[in-house]
């Protein structure tokens, strides 16, 4: 499955410079429409998500107004994050700007939706380096949240900062000319808190010196890996043979680097007011440019420190385009989302200008010369399939269902958390449909994904007296529509059929008996918490389920236009 197989998108082929098949993306539209449909194309592949939304600072910019309520703002953020999260590869990272006003509320909203333990670090940026003396504080710094997917394996992955060869010579010495090269010790013992016996011993130097572990320590090695390891050469006693043992770790074995600090200066990683002058530098015709636009030193550390050449760098904010910028020009491919006029005015121009060669920003740190392609595309959440009514077919009892997927499939498409939030609304599209005797419109929207699942016989009463509120799944599940889109539920009675119409309030991961005292955390189950709407048929509607009388998936308006006329 690729972008261009899904409707809602479409590609602007006057502005792109590149074809449908070009994995640089701009997409023009809102982030909250556009991230779920992502999902199933990009889901788990993205490497290095960096994000500089609106603060919620109370000012009014050129492009965009930033204030609205804390709850709003929250509201909005827990959506956006949420599905960032599943487009994460396991060993990927997210990165939040963030200011002073918002940002612990913002900590602990991100905590939720990654794990505290997840949670990497928070980045002090210099964004400014004058003082301003007409606030309480001069406050000149922001602040970079940063999250992994899974700290352990980001740890593992993340790139360190590069170092000298100074550093390295200074490091790593070759004392005893040892043909594998250079190398550097370490200690050859470690904290005794979690240590076996085994680790406890003396060990003989070449010279014939004793040494124990030292007190509340242990040997790094048991005794029969140490006596090895001394035979090979890999322990250090010094020239004589008579120091403290110590581990050799050989260069060409290393992986060198430096481990990002915290604080990031402006000199270093550039300033908003140095990302001013590149912008105007690139439109001096412009009275207007982004009014808080980041540097793209500050998104090159970034970028270099959390993915590698040819990986996906996302951005669903990227207002003036830097990440963008920055990523095509160290060899990133990525995926730019941008709702407001900026995409034209700026972020397409200013990619031009990149592929054309422009020699500002990062272009002299990294040898930039120019050249790439990048694919621009329209967003439409409202485009459907487009029928005219008189083509439209009718349906004889026909099976409505295509296919199943196993529950736990959907880890693989959707990442770890494949049941996000559903927000159900009461449409108001407003169909007339009804009974003889209670003639009245029920809020109805077409277009929207029904699910249809037989009822066992002795689970009937809470769905005829309406109170039934959960509905548990076992292990298969259609899988025509991601799972965030099913608004409709309507039980099939066996031997009935069906007739009363359901809301799928939330679709979300539980398990067997949850809550009960024999229940299996083990036993995953998807839970539909459910709301009655009302009876849709005067009479139940005999329609037929296919594989196993189980799940079905449709449409209201495939529903309400099969012919139930019976044979």
């Amino acid at each position: 499955m690729q972008l261009k197989d899904n409707i809602k998108f479409s590609i602007d082929n006057q502005m792109s410079v590149g074809g449908e098949d070009c994995k640089n993306i701009l997409i023009k539209g809102d982030n909250k429409a556009i991230l779920p449909e992502l999902v199933p194309v990009y889901g788990g592949k993205i490497k290095c998500i960096y994000i500089d939304p609106p603060y919620n600072n109370g000012d009014s910019y050129h492009y965009y107004n930033d204030n609205t309520t804390t709850s709003a703002w929250l509201k909005d953020m827990h959506s956006v994050l949420s599905w960032l999260r599943m487009l994460l590869k396991k060993d990927g990272s997210i990165w939040i700007s963030i200011d002073d006003k918002e940002m612990a509320y913002l900590k602990v909203e991100a905590d939720k939706i990654f794990g505290r333990e997840n949670f990497a670090s928070t980045i002090v940026w210099q964004q400014r380096k004058t003082r301003e003396n007409r606030a309480v504080f001069s406050c000149n710094h922001e602040y970079v949240l940063v999250y992994a997917k899974d700290i352990k394996a980001f740890k593992k992955s993340r790139n360190l900062l590069p170092v000298g060869e100074d550093f390295v010579d200074s490091k790593y010495k070759n004392p005893d000319n040892d043909p594998r090269g250079p190398w550097q010790s370490v200690s050859a013992s470690v904290q005794a808190g979690h240590a076996v016996a085994s680790q406890f011993y003396t060990i003989i130097s070449p010279a014939g010196v004793e040494f124990d572990p030292p007190k509340g320590r242990c040997w790094a090695y048991n005794q029969e890996k140490m006596l090895r390891e001394i035979a090979e050469h890999n322990i250090w006693f010094g020239l004589e043979g008579r120091n403290t043992p110590r581990i050799k770790k050989f260069l060409a074995n290393a992986k060198i680097g430096l481990t990002p600090e915290t604080l990031w200066s402006g000199d270093n990683y550039g300033t908003t007011d140095s990302a001013k002058k590149h912008l105007l530098s690139l439109f001096p015709e412009m009275e207007n440019v982004f009014d808080t636009p980041k540097p793209e030193e500050l998104i090159k550390q970034i970028i270099e420190i959390a993915s590698n050449e040819g990986e996906y760098v996302l951005d669903c904010y990227i207002g003036s385009g830097t990440t963008m910028a920055t990523a095509h020009k160290l060899n990133r491919n990525y995926i730019g989302i941008e709702i407001g006029d900026q995409m034209a005015d700026l972020v397409v121009r200013r990619m031009n200008l990149v592929i054309n060669g422009e020699s500002g920003g990062v272009s002299s740190a990294v040898n930039w010369s120019g050249g790439g392609q990048y694919a621009i595309y329209n967003f439409d959440k409202n485009k459907v399939e487009e029928r005219k009514i008189e083509d439209k077919p009718t349906y004889s009892r026909q099976p409505i269902l295509y296919h199943q997927l196993d529950l736990f499939e959907l880890f693989e498409q959707y990442g770890e958390e494949p049941i996000t939030q559903n927000c159900m609304v009461r449409e108001d599209i407003e169909i007339e449909y009804g009974t003889k005797h209670n003639h009245r419109h029920l809020p109805i929207d077409l277009t929207k994904n029904l699910l249809i699942c037989n009822v066992k016989k002795d689970n009937w009463e809470q769905y005829l007296d309406g109170s039934a509120k959960i509905y548990y799944t076992g292990k298969k599940f259609p899988t025509t529509v991601a799972l965030n889109k099913l608004y409709y539920f309507m039980p099939y009675l066996s031997g009935k059929g069906i007739r009363d119409l359901y809301y799928i309030k939330i679709a979300r991961l539980g398990y067997r008996k949850e809550g009960q005292e024999n229940d299996n955390k083990n036993d995953l189950r998807l839970v539909f918490e459910i709301e009655r709407v009302g009876q849709l048929f005067d009479d139940y509607k005999k329609v037929k389920l296919n594989i196993w009388r189980t799940f079905t998936d449709t449409t209201m308006e495939r529903l309400m236009n099969i012919n139930y006329n019976e044979d």
